[in-house]
Formats: structure tokens, sequence, C-alpha cells
């Protein structure tokens, strides 16, 4: 019965994609939507596609995916290229889920924004995935004891006596390895400078290089997003070490760590540098300088107020 549902249900996404495109003053935005299956067992991998055409120097915004245990997303990624006048984003996302049963996607709609404005939206493709126990029917029934274990005999003397000295030299060994490993020194080392003025002096460095007055995009806004990232691990102890730096701040943006106007800092810093990384965007000199003096006001905006230079 859940395999008909998903049928119809994918029937019904084809029948809507023939509908025409929504259209913005840039041309036409579609969304597609492919799964690599809608079946799995638990803890198994379905990947899902997503091609979307939209207009140039525009960037998308995606609702969430992973919904608790039901789709956790494991692995995403996003590759953004010039086609014509318009501009191809393929989206990949590994999922799996823990919860067996029928899971449907988001029902959220991915938009279509320009300068921060939303120019066109459309509903996240239908779809569901159906998760299946790796149990057999005849595994889930209960079984009856067919015989108890003998009680073990009672245990040598030799065996507990052996067991102490074992005890005692793993005891010995940790006791040596502590005091190996404590410093011998009575010199302390001063604390380094806050995140914040770290990240406002790096900044002031990148200001002083030729990047800006050359007009070289690409390494000035690596190096720019590498300081925000750094800043805001350290700031707020996040770690995402199998994240790249565009996909942490992208989830910066929506940590709870940050506040609703922090994390409306960190998106508009970030849909400047997707501009440059994905839609091949050459920004000019002031751009340039917009973009740093973002990064400049996002790490005061969030640093602590006490601290904040002034």
């Amino acid at each position: 019965m859940n395999r008909v549902f998903v049928i119809i249900l994918l029937l019904h996404a084809a029948g809507c994609a023939q509908k025409p495109a929504p259209e913005t003053n840039g041309g036409p935005f579609t969304l597609k939507m492919n799964l690599s299956t809608n079946v799995i067992h638990v803890g198994d991998v379905v990947t899902m596609e997503l091609n979307a055409v939209h207009p140039a120097g525009t960037v998308l915004r995606i609702p969430e995916v992973g919904r608790g245990k039901e789709l956790i997303v494991r692995r995403q990624g996003a590759e953004t290229f010039r086609a014509g006048d318009k501009l191809k984003t393929f989206l990949r996302y590994e999922l799996t889920s823990f919860e067996i049963g029928d899971h449907l996607f988001p029902s959220g709609m991915v938009e279509c924004v320009r300068n921060g404005e939303i120019i066109s939206s459309i509903p996240f493709p239908a779809g569901q995935v159906t998760v299946e126990s790796v149990l057999g029917p005849e595994d889930r029934e209960l079984r009856d004891i067919e015989g108890l274990a003998a009680w073990p005999g009672i245990i040598p003397r030799w065996v507990w006596a052996l067991l102490l000295v074992a005890g005692l030299a793993v005891a010995a060994a940790l006791i040596l390895g502590r005091f190996l490993s404590r410093p011998r020194t009575i010199l302390q080392v001063p604390e380094g400078p806050p995140p914040h003025e770290r990240a406002l002096r790096a900044m002031a460095r990148l200001r002083e290089k030729d990047y800006i007055a050359n007009e070289n995009v690409e390494p000035f806004y690596v190096e720019l997003s590498a300081i925000i990232r750094t800043y805001l691990e350290d700031r707020f102890n996040l770690r995402a070490p199998e994240r790249t730096t565009e996909e942490f701040i992208r989830e910066a943006a929506n940590s709870r760590l940050l506040s609703a106007p922090h994390q409306q800092l960190t998106r508009d810093f970030l849909e400047q540098s997707d501009l440059v990384k994905f839609a091949r965007h050459r920004p000019g000199r002031q751009e340039m300088l917009d973009g740093l003096a973002a990064g400049e006001a996002l790490v005061k905006e969030t640093a602590p107020r006490e601290e904040v230079p002034a």
C-alpha cells in the first residue's frame, strides 16, 4: 500500500513539472528532484538530487531537509554554473533514517533571492522515503529459552591473584604516565587575545594586501571566509571539521547560538560570498570593500559587549 501511494505521489509530481515555470524579472525558475530509491532499511543511505534553473545574479534558499531521526542529512553539497543567461544549481543530499515508516520531505518553499529580496519561490518537490526494518517477520517474534547455561564453578585463587597483579600494574602505569606528562615549569603562558580581536586584526591585514587594488577577487574572498569561519568557531565553540568553509558558515547562520540579528548578518555575508563563488560574479573594488565591512560588522556585533573595541 505504501509503494502504491509513493507511485501516485511521484506521478502527481511529474504532472506538476509540466506546468509553466514561474517567471521572475530575470527569467524562469524551475526545480526538479531525483531520488536514488524511495525504499530503504534502517540506517541505509538514499541520495536526493535537486536540479534548479534560476536567473543570473540570484541565489537559492532551501528549507531544512533533516527532521529528527526521521530524516538525517549525513552529507550535502552544492554546485552552480552559468548556462547562457541563467544559472544551473545542483544540490546533492545523502540521507538516512532510524525510524521505521513513511517519511515525507519538507513542505516549505524554495526561494530565489537577489540582493536579499525574494523574487520568486517554488514549493519543495513532493516525495517520501519508506523505511523498513532489517528484521524479517520470522525474527520479530520472541523465542522461548531452550536451555539454561551452566553456572561456572569456583574460580581458582591463582586467577584472582593474577587479576589483582594486573590491576595494580595498570594503576601504576596510569599514575606514572600522569606524573611524566605534568609540566615541569613554573612559567605561565599568557592568554591570547579574544576571538573578535584576532579576527579584526586579520581583516586589517587583509585590507592592507593588494587584493582589493588589483581586484584579485577569489583569494580575497577565500581568506575573508576563512577568517569568519575561525572567528565563529572560537567565539561560539562551533566545530565541524567535516564541513567546508561555505557549509560551516551556512550552518552557523541557522545556529541557535546566534541571535536572530546575528544570523541575518551571517546570511548577508554568505550571500555576497555565494555570488562570487557560485554565480561567477566579479565584484569591483567597492564591493570588495563592502564585503570586508560586512565581515567586520559581523565580528563587532557578535563580540561580547563589554569587549567591543571602539
